[in-house]
């Protein structure tokens, strides 16, 4: 695998995917998108995917106005029922509720 050719290719917006890790955090940020939710950026407020680590579970929270009482409240329940959809297991986060926890189908 060479610096400029990431193993499994590259996700959207170019972004490289080097392990299997990027590669199952692509897929559920692919599976919110396709659902309608927007991916945090530059410009817009929207999900992001993190950890997902040695077994661990991917994180998944909504960021900035979505943050307002309520919202993300209910943008986490779309997220949860596009996920469930997929295939995903997810639960809240038992540390913050504001936070869901999601593992890969098996």
């Amino acid at each position: 695998m060479g610096e400029d050719k990431p193993e499994f290719g590259f996700g959207a917006a170019g972004r490289p995917l080097w392990s299997v890790r990027d590669r199952d955090a692509e897929a559920i940020r692919s599976v919110l998108r396709t659902a309608g939710r927007r991916e945090f950026g530059e410009r817009q407020d929207g999900f992001v995917v993190e950890g997902g680590n040695d077994g661990a579970p991917f994180v998944i929270a909504c960021t900035g106005n979505a943050e307002a009482a309520g919202v993300a409240a209910a943008e986490l329940a779309r997220y949860e029922a596009a996920l469930l959809t997929a295939g995903y297991r997810v639960e809240l986060d038992p540390a913050d509720d504001q936070v869901l926890q999601a593992w890969p189908p098996s």
